[in-house]
Protein backbone atom coordinates (compact mmCIF):
# COMPACT_ATOMS: atom_id res chain seq x y z
CA UNK A 1 0.00 0.00 0.00
CA UNK A 2 1.68 3.21 -1.18
CA UNK A 3 0.78 6.85 1.23
CA UNK A 4 0.49 9.81 -1.65
CA UNK A 5 0.39 13.02 -0.05
CA UNK A 6 -1.99 14.97 -1.68
CA UNK A 7 -0.07 18.00 -1.46
CA UNK A 8 2.39 16.11 -3.62
CA UNK A 9 -0.20 15.42 -6.25
CA UNK A 10 -0.55 18.94 -6.31
CA UNK A 11 3.07 19.92 -6.88
CA UNK A 12 3.69 17.35 -9.47
CA UNK A 13 0.54 18.67 -11.53
CA UNK A 14 1.48 21.68 -11.50
CA UNK A 15 4.97 21.22 -12.32
CA UNK A 16 3.80 19.28 -15.21
CA UNK A 17 1.50 22.01 -16.42
CA UNK A 18 4.72 24.33 -15.87
CA UNK A 19 6.36 22.18 -18.58
CA UNK A 20 3.72 21.71 -20.92
CA UNK A 21 3.82 25.76 -21.01
CA UNK A 22 7.47 26.38 -20.89
CA UNK A 23 7.82 23.92 -24.26
CA UNK A 24 6.03 26.79 -26.11
CA UNK A 25 8.28 29.42 -24.92
CA UNK A 26 11.43 30.57 -26.84
CA UNK A 27 14.71 31.20 -24.39
CA UNK A 28 15.92 33.80 -27.25
CA UNK A 29 12.96 35.48 -27.33
CA UNK A 30 12.76 36.60 -24.20
CA UNK A 31 16.84 37.52 -24.47
CA UNK A 32 15.66 39.86 -27.22
CA UNK A 33 12.49 41.19 -25.14
CA UNK A 34 14.68 41.81 -22.16
CA UNK A 35 17.06 44.00 -24.59
CA UNK A 36 13.99 45.60 -26.44
CA UNK A 37 12.59 46.78 -23.14
CA UNK A 38 16.20 47.60 -20.92
CA UNK A 39 18.36 48.54 -23.54
CA UNK A 40 17.15 52.18 -24.06
CA UNK A 41 17.15 52.57 -20.33
CA UNK A 42 20.46 50.99 -19.15
CA UNK A 43 21.96 50.45 -22.88
CA UNK A 44 25.78 50.36 -21.47
CA UNK A 45 25.14 47.74 -18.87
CA UNK A 46 23.50 45.24 -21.32
CA UNK A 47 26.74 45.48 -23.16
CA UNK A 48 29.12 45.53 -20.62
CA UNK A 49 27.05 43.21 -17.76
CA UNK A 50 26.05 40.59 -19.85
CA UNK A 51 24.89 39.09 -16.18
CA UNK A 52 22.45 41.04 -15.90
CA UNK A 53 20.15 39.49 -18.59
CA UNK A 54 19.68 36.32 -16.09
CA UNK A 55 18.04 37.87 -13.91
CA UNK A 56 15.60 39.41 -16.22
CA UNK A 57 15.03 36.33 -18.14
CA UNK A 58 14.49 34.33 -14.72
CA UNK A 59 11.63 37.26 -13.93
CA UNK A 60 10.25 36.94 -17.27
CA UNK A 61 9.55 33.20 -16.72
CA UNK A 62 8.23 33.85 -13.65
CA UNK A 63 5.34 36.32 -14.87
CA UNK A 64 4.82 34.18 -17.65
CA UNK A 65 4.29 31.46 -15.52
CA UNK A 66 2.29 33.27 -13.08
CA UNK A 67 -0.39 34.19 -16.00
CA UNK A 68 -0.13 30.86 -17.47
CA UNK A 69 -1.49 29.48 -13.87
CA UNK A 70 -3.87 32.47 -13.54
CA UNK A 71 -5.03 31.97 -17.34
CA UNK A 72 -7.46 29.04 -15.86
CA UNK A 73 -9.75 32.29 -14.35
CA UNK A 74 -9.52 33.84 -17.76
CA UNK A 75 -11.17 30.40 -19.30
CA UNK A 76 -13.38 30.25 -16.77
CA UNK A 77 -15.00 34.01 -17.99
CA UNK A 78 -13.15 36.11 -15.55
CA UNK A 79 -12.14 39.34 -17.69
CA UNK A 80 -8.08 39.67 -17.78
CA UNK A 81 -8.26 42.93 -15.67
CA UNK A 82 -10.23 41.42 -12.98
CA UNK A 83 -7.75 38.44 -13.03
CA UNK A 84 -4.42 40.97 -12.99
CA UNK A 85 -5.98 42.50 -9.95
CA UNK A 86 -5.68 38.67 -8.31
CA UNK A 87 -1.94 38.44 -8.25
CA UNK A 88 -1.38 42.50 -8.42
CA UNK A 89 1.06 41.14 -5.27
CA UNK A 90 2.80 38.84 -7.07
CA UNK A 91 3.59 41.16 -9.98
CA UNK A 92 4.31 44.22 -7.56
CA UNK A 93 6.96 41.57 -6.34
CA UNK A 94 8.57 40.58 -9.70
CA UNK A 95 8.38 44.16 -11.29
CA UNK A 96 10.37 45.61 -7.51
CA UNK A 97 12.71 42.83 -8.03
CA UNK A 98 13.86 43.66 -11.58
CA UNK A 99 13.80 47.35 -10.48
CA UNK A 100 16.05 47.30 -7.72
CA UNK A 101 18.46 44.61 -9.79
CA UNK A 102 19.02 47.25 -12.89
CA UNK A 103 18.55 50.53 -10.24
CA UNK A 104 21.80 50.00 -8.79
CA UNK A 105 23.70 50.22 -12.51
CA UNK A 106 22.25 53.36 -13.19
CA UNK A 107 22.80 57.31 -12.30
CA UNK A 108 19.98 58.26 -9.61
CA UNK A 109 18.38 60.79 -11.86
CA UNK A 110 14.41 61.13 -11.53
CA UNK A 111 13.90 60.21 -15.44
CA UNK A 112 15.95 57.54 -15.60
CA UNK A 113 14.40 55.92 -12.68
CA UNK A 114 11.05 56.61 -13.99
CA UNK A 115 11.82 55.50 -17.09
CA UNK A 116 13.28 51.94 -15.55
CA UNK A 117 9.65 51.72 -13.81
CA UNK A 118 8.16 52.35 -16.90
CA UNK A 119 9.77 49.60 -18.51
CA UNK A 120 10.19 47.13 -15.93
CA UNK A 121 6.02 47.34 -15.25
CA UNK A 122 5.74 46.67 -19.11
CA UNK A 123 8.10 44.13 -19.14
CA UNK A 124 6.66 42.17 -16.48
CA UNK A 125 2.89 43.09 -17.72
CA UNK A 126 4.20 41.63 -21.18
CA UNK A 127 5.33 38.50 -20.55
CA UNK A 128 2.57 38.27 -17.96
CA UNK A 129 -0.32 38.31 -20.73
CA UNK A 130 1.87 36.33 -22.64
CA UNK A 131 1.64 34.01 -19.70
CA UNK A 132 -1.98 34.52 -19.40
CA UNK A 133 -2.92 33.40 -22.83
CA UNK A 134 -1.14 30.60 -23.34
CA UNK A 135 -2.95 29.22 -20.21
CA UNK A 136 -6.24 30.02 -20.81
CA UNK A 137 -5.37 28.35 -24.26
CA UNK A 138 -4.27 25.44 -22.65
CA UNK A 139 -6.97 25.40 -20.23
CA UNK A 140 -9.35 25.12 -23.09
CA UNK A 141 -7.40 22.51 -25.49
CA UNK A 142 -7.60 20.90 -21.45
CA UNK A 143 -4.14 20.14 -21.63
CA UNK A 144 -4.12 21.09 -17.40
Amino acid sequence: MTVTLLAEKRREKQWKFERGVLRNLSLKKVQANVEEHFKPVVPFHFLSHPFLLDPCMDMAIDAYLLGAEYGKFGYLGESIVKVKQRCDDDLTEITHCIFNLLQGWLIESDYVLDSLQIATESFVDHWWTKGFIEGEKRYRLRLH
